[in-house]
């Protein structure tokens, strides 16, 4: 409610007049009176004083007294420089003399200080009052102490300030986003970051990143959530996110009486690279898997071997037992030797078959085809730089995982790989050559694996699937199972395999393994 106008005893008492008939207060409605107005700016709550052109204070209402502490009878007759604190740049003073000498409204804040010598932030309006001839007759001026607010806007820039610096100061990446994924603050950590990213915010690689992981609910919050990108200049980024949630403030003027949850949101997002954990993590891996397939191939080895021996000593036993089995076919003295030679052969047979090392049983998961040949590459790196081979290594972007045994296919493609180094060694071109694509065609994954070897002639390319077929000069012991073996693999995981015929330079392998997961394929 506003405040009634009091009829207390004033400098304006008495004066009654209807000032409707008054120049400029044509348009006010009658009754209002000179009194009514004048009592008016007495009581506003705004420090009000009229000065003459000189700035020589002529009248101050009651706010003006209670804020300077001065009463009418002290400060009326005096210059309103009486208020100065002699603080505030004597440029202020002339731009505010200038604008209000030229008809103006000069709006600004200085330093004053009361009767009792207090000093107070003063926002002051000063605008000149002008005659009928357009000449400025007197100044009005307009204050009130704004000393708290600056002091609330102070230890509020302090406060972000102090924020900033400890955020700045912090070795985790901090970004602030608003509902439409702009960003509001960030931190030094986060600055060095996207310096490497150029004109991309890395704050929308990681939203970009998570979006399927969380179904897009982004701003519902998430704790430590791995994301991956890579970086312009092609390595391999990895961090952990957490993003914390935050209703947006809305300043607008229509919801000042909306209670509900209309809002908008900010994110905060704090990530910590780990891509140097995650590199460490890796080569420990793959050290691992290292030494994993070395003793994979040194088992398989002995297999090879063993089957070897038994599938050499198998040959003559059979045609000692169809000797044998023929009447009279050897005289009778020979008879029980042919016989002790073939018992001795079948358990010599028996006991390697049971010195086989057993083969590892399978088990199903979802494979990146992609990642075992990455794989394969790195632990084959000394390999690759001593023979001086070029890998031209292009993967499919995305590659669709598939179902089946990754320890199978990685030994199958370690054959293949294992294939063609061997043609390369064995062909001595002076720039050999290794290429791997990978690619998606028909709900089939499909991998090529070419070099520029010594090639496969066209009436071997179905012999060399066939068990311990081995026509390499420097095998190093080989026993001719690789690409039999990879063939059964390929097999098992319901897919195909073959040699490019089209194909001149060398030998091209051609692998498609099905995307979709059959259950015969595995069993």
């Amino acid at each position: 409610m506003p405040k009634p106008i009091q009829t207390y005893a004033t400098p304006f008492s008495g004066l009654q007049a209807d000032i409707s008939g008054i120049p400029g207060f044509e348009h006010v409605a009658p009754g209002l009176s000179l009194q009514a107005i004048l009592e008016t700016v007495e009581q506003a709550p705004v420090a009000i004083s009229i000065t003459d052109t000189r700035a020589n204070i002529l009248y101050v209402n009651t706010a003006f007294e209670s804020l300077t502490g001065y009463t009418r009878n002290e400060i009326c007759g005096q210059n309103e420089s009486v208020l100065s604190c002699k603080t505030t740049p004597i440029e202020v003073y002339r731009d505010l003399w200038r604008s209000i000498q030229s008809g103006k409204v000069w709006r600004g804040t200085l330093v004053n200080r009361t009767k009792a010598g207090k000093s107070y932030l003063a926002e002051l309006s000063i605008a000149p009052v002008l005659d009928a001839n357009q000449r400025i007759t007197n100044f009005l001026g307009m204050h009130r102490d704004i000393s708290t607010l600056h002091q609330l806007e102070q230890e509020l820039k302090h406060q972000k300030a102090l924020s900033e610096t400890i955020l700045d100061l912090a070795p985790t990446i901090v970004v602030l986003l608003d509902s439409e994924r702009n960003v509001l603050l960030d931190n030094q950590a986060y600055k060095q970051l996207k310096t490497g990213f150029g004109a991309t915010e890395p704050a929308h690689l990681f939203m970009e990143a998570l979006a399927d992981r969380l179904d897009g609910n982004l701003f519902g919050g998430f704790n430590d959530a791995q994301v991956r990108f890579d970086a312009p200049n092609g390595s391999e980024c990895w961090f952990t996110v957490s993003g914390i949630h935050v209703k947006e403030l809305d300043h607008a003027a229509q919801s000042y009486f909306n209670t509900g949850d209309e809002n908008g949101h900010y994110l905060l997002l704090v990530a910590t690279d780990i891509t140097t954990r995650k590199a460490e993590a890796e080569r420990s891996r793959l050290q691992q898997l290292k030494v994993q397939m070395a003793e994979q191939e040194l088992t398989q080895s002995v297999r090879e071997t063993l089957s070897g021996a038994i599938f050499q000593l198998e040959t003559p036993i059979n045609v000692i037992q169809a000797a044998l089995a023929m009447p009279q076919s050897s005289p009778e003295a020979l008879y029980p030797i042919l016989r002790q030679v073939l018992d001795s052969s079948q358990r010599a047979i028996d006991a390697m078959r049971k010195a086989l090392p057993k083969a590892e049983q399978e088990r199903r998961f979802l494979v990146n085809i992609n990642q075992i040949l990455k794989d394969l590459l790195v632990i084959s790196t000394d390999r690759l730089l001593s023979t001086g081979v070029v890998v031209d290594w292009k993967p499919e972007p995305v590659l669709p995982t598939i179902t089946g045994s990754e320890a199978s296919l990685r030994r199958m493609f370690h054959y293949l790989l294992d294939n063609a180094l061997l043609s390369l060694e064995e062909a001595g071109r002076r720039n050999p050559e290794l290429r791997l694509h990978t690619s998606v065609k028909d709900e089939f994954i499909w991998v090529e694996i070419t070099d520029n070897g010594i090639g496969i002639p066209a009436n071997q390319r179905l012999k060399v699937f066939e068990p311990f077929h081995s026509s390499w000069k420097r095998g190093r012991g080989k026993a001719g199972m690789g690409l039999c073996m990879a063939q059964e693999i390929v097999n098992r995981h319901n897919g195909g395999i073959r040699i490019d015929p089209d194909y001149a330079n060398g030998c091209r392998i051609l692998i498609n393994l099905p995307i979709k997961y059959t259950s015969e394929a595995m069993e």
